[in-house]
């Protein structure tokens, strides 16, 4: 199958065909090109790249940051079924330490406070589930979880593990209490089209949880300093759209969503560093709750 880029000549957020062209580069210069090499451990076929130009732009309109181009779907399908390293992610998965899973519990705690009911009564769908290890969580605190992924060997991964696994989205008969979308959107070539399929998902007092990297300063730091690898946030093929938090409300906004505030989750055996993530969460971070 043929892998090839297409042009995002207008913004994904506001739709300005206004840029700024923040970075331009050749995927054969260095140090790009040893990046390249290095992450994906040489999956990637030279020919591949060889006409092709790793383009960051802001827009012109509402500052939005991204890349353009993008994979096609044909080489969207590649870079994350046969470039990206699957075995070394799930045996980061399957290696996780206690602290994933702390952090898990926590976000099952928030959950059961949302929505303080019996959890098999609250449908949950974790969008981008990756190998699965999320939603089995979530059922083991006794939600009604479904996964969705693209990766069809993440799916099965996930089905080996008693999964509920949906293959497309159901649209508005699915009546979804939370959507849970983890490190998700700034993959997607179109994420306004996508995140309107997702409210149309939810009830109508449903909750979407979207987490995204941070791109605060990255402007700056790019214009000031040039592309490096330290820049993950515009990740070569991979981080394509830049949020902030305040472009993240922006866009959730755009699909009709408004932010909602998690109930406050402090212990007193770690108070300070929970008081220093609820400020963080509550003013600074890119993974925040929407509401219709």
């Amino acid at each position: 199958m043929s892998v090839g880029f297409l042009r995002r000549d207008s913004c994904p957020l506001c739709q300005s065909s206004r840029q700024l062209l923040l970075c331009d580069l050749d995927y054969r210069d260095e140090p790009l090109a040893a990046f390249m090499q290095h992450f994906y451990g040489g999956r990637i076929s030279a020919q591949v790249l060889a006409d092709a130009r790793y383009r960051v732009v802001a827009c012109g309109r509402c500052e939005f940051v991204y890349q353009d181009p993008v994979l096609d779907q044909a080489g969207m399908h590649a870079l994350y079924h046969d470039w990206v390293d699957q075995d070394g992610s799930l045996a980061k998965k399957r290696n996780a330490g206690t602290q994933l899973y702390r952090q898990y519990a926590g976000q099952m705690r928030t959950l059961q406070s949302l929505f303080p009911r019996p959890p098999q009564q609250t449908r949950v769908l974790d969008f981008g589930m990756g190998w699965g290890y999320w939603c089995r969580m979530a059922q083991a605190y006794g939600f009604d979880v479904s996964g969705y992924e693209l990766s069809a060997r993440r799916r099965d991964h996930a089905r080996e593990l008693g999964v509920t696994v949906i293959d497309k989205l159901p649209g508005a008969q699915a009546g979804f209490d939370f959507i849970y979308a983890n490190q998700v959107f700034e993959h997607l070539a179109e994420p306004l089209t996508s995140l309107r399929e997702l409210c149309a998902c939810l009830n109508n007092d449903g909750i979407l949880y979207l987490r995204v990297p941070d791109g605060r300063g990255l402007r700056q730091r790019l214009q000031r300093r040039g592309w490096t690898p330290e820049l993950g946030a515009i990740h070569p093929l991979e981080h394509i759209n830049c949020f902030t938090r305040s472009n993240l409300v922006q866009f959730a906004g755009a699909a009709g969503l408004r932010p909602v505030q998690a109930p406050l989750r402090l212990d007193w055996g770690s108070l300070a560093s929970g008081i220093r993530r609820e400020i963080s969460d509550r003013w600074f971070s890119t993974h925040m709750m929407f509401r219709r």
